[in-house]
């Protein structure tokens, strides 16, 4: 039996299932007049492209925010800063949202300009939704390393070799931590370390963001899942994920660039300010079970096709098969209320 298919993991549609999940809670937040504060920085001419790109990415995931939350019934500050700001203005802003009852959280969009990177530690722990603070803040870790677990929970649960690609970054520092909360062991790799050790995982994260970083010389048909939460887009428009697109059909699930982790993001960051402001006994969305071979099936099947094909004309490949999605699961509680992720 030939293996099969490569299957795209939709984080868009798991996006659509937590949105309807969570719309009743709009009744009680839009009335609140609460806000989420998101502040980014303006890109400058001088910029190498790397980073107008990066800033770019920022904009994407900002307008995302916006959207997200309005969804809920919130208000926005989102608000554009120049790379000019003084140090002194930067940290009255943060001083200001602080202290401002109307603003439930405050989501600064990285990266902001390296002189004003320590200034973020100044958020009010209470507000930092979104892991900023790490070990001060009140969330385990990052909105986007939060849902990357979530996606990989339900392929390890015969705690299989895991590989995170960019594991001492900030996103793949709370992949490491939120995996190791589950009992789940971790290959960490990340720059001057020979990746090819990704391919003796059975699931591989990569949260480096350089495009195409993972080529088919590290990705297999043994991998169970790759998360690519790579997301940079390019001088044509286009958007690169961490993985090459010649490895992108090797694996039995990946999640798409764009349409996985990003929307994965936004789920969490949703569930995490109604948990805050309107349900804290509000129950987690999970994605399901899906079906995989291990290791060991994904080899039978490659012998079995080997000595098949040898055996007789080659047979037309079968058709790819469908696009797997994510469904909330389970259903949160709506009728919980009462004092809270």
């Amino acid at each position: 039996m030939p293996l099969p298919a490569t299957r795209r993991l939709s984080g868009a549609t798991l996006l659509r299932s937590v949105r309807d999940d969570l719309a009743p809670y709009r009744e009680t937040l839009e009335p609140s007049g609460k806000q989420v504060a998101i502040l980014r920085f303006d890109a400058t001419q001088d910029d190498p492209p790397v980073r107008r790109f990066r800033m770019e990415a920022a904009r994407v995931s900002a307008e995302q925010k916006v959207k997200a939350f309005s969804r809920l019934g919130l208000g926005f500050d989102h608000r554009l800063l120049s790379p000019s700001i003084s140090a002194a203005d930067f940290t009255g802003l943060l001083t200001s949202l602080n202290a401002d009852d109307r603003t439930a959280a405050i989501i600064v969009q990285f990266p902001p300009p390296p002189r004003l990177t320590p200034l973020v530690q100044q958020l009010a722990p209470a507000k930092d939704i979104d892991g900023l603070l790490e070990d001060r803040s009140l969330q385990r870790a990052c909105a986007t390393a939060d849902g990357i677990t979530r996606l990989v929970l339900p392929f390890a649960e015969d705690s299989p070799a895991i590989a995170v690609v960019g594991a001492r970054g900030f996103v793949g520092r709370g992949v490491v931590r939120l995996l190791g909360d589950h009992g789940l062991a971790v290959r960490e790799l990340d720059a001057g370390d020979d990746l090819s050790a990704a391919g003796q995982a059975d699931i591989v994260v990569s949260a480096t963001g350089q495009p195409h970083l993972l080529t088919p010389d590290h990705i297999h048909p043994h991998h169970r899942l790759v998360v690519d939460s790579g997301f940079m887009p390019q001088a044509d428009g286009s958007v690169a994920g961490d993985i090459h697109p010649d490895a992108s059909t090797i694996p039995q699930y990946i999640t798409p660039v764009p349409g996985g982790v990003g929307p994965v993001e936004m789920a969490v960051l949703m569930e995490r300010i109604v948990r805050q402001e309107a349900s804290p006994g509000l129950t987690a969305w999970a994605a399901p079970a899906m079906p995989y071979l291990t290791r060991g099936q994904v080899g039978a099947r490659a012998t079995s096709t080997t000595i098949r094909s040898s055996a007789r004309p080659a047979r037309t490949p079968p058709q790819a098969a469908p696009d797997h999605y994510l469904r909330q699961l389970p259903k949160p509680d709506r009728g919980r209320g009462g004092p809270s992720l």
